[in-house]
């Protein structure tokens, strides 16, 4: 009996872990996606970048507005930035505002775009860019 409660324990386990997960170690340079077999396992730091920016929008542009949050804290470390240097990257994009979102209709690949040409153009984080 006990044997076959092991058992259904098991695959109640794994038909619950069959779900999609997808872990994000932003000082990694990867994630790795669990669920289907075909799928693929791991995202490179740009894809990375682009999805934690999809997903955390709104939270990121009001980081951006306010100079400082945990959102604005995580895209920097997604971006390279060494953390000595995060104060700067948040004062960077809080004057850079209207520039990264210039208009409500401004989509997170957008802004992420305009963010990385603004980067590379300001030598306090081009080359930090250059090595990512």
């Amino acid at each position: 009996m006990k044997l076959l409660l092991n058992a259904a324990l098991i695959t109640a386990l794994g038909l619950t872990a069959s779900a999609c997960t997808v872990v994000t170690d932003p000082s990694s340079g990867s994630s790795a996606t669990t669920g289907d077999s075909s799928s693929s396992a791991f995202m490179n730091r740009q894809q990375q970048t682009a999805e934690f920016v999809s997903v955390n929008f709104d939270r990121i542009k009001q980081n951006m507005s306010a100079g400082r949050g945990e959102y604005l804290a995580s895209l920097a470390t997604l971006l390279g930035v060494e953390p000595g240097r995060q104060p700067e990257f948040f004062t960077f994009t809080q004057e850079k505002f209207t520039v990264l979102f210039p208009s409500d209709q401004t989509t997170a690949a957008e802004m992420l775009a305009t963010l990385n040409r603004q980067m590379q153009a300001d030598p306090r984080f081009g080359q930090q860019l250059a090595s990512n």
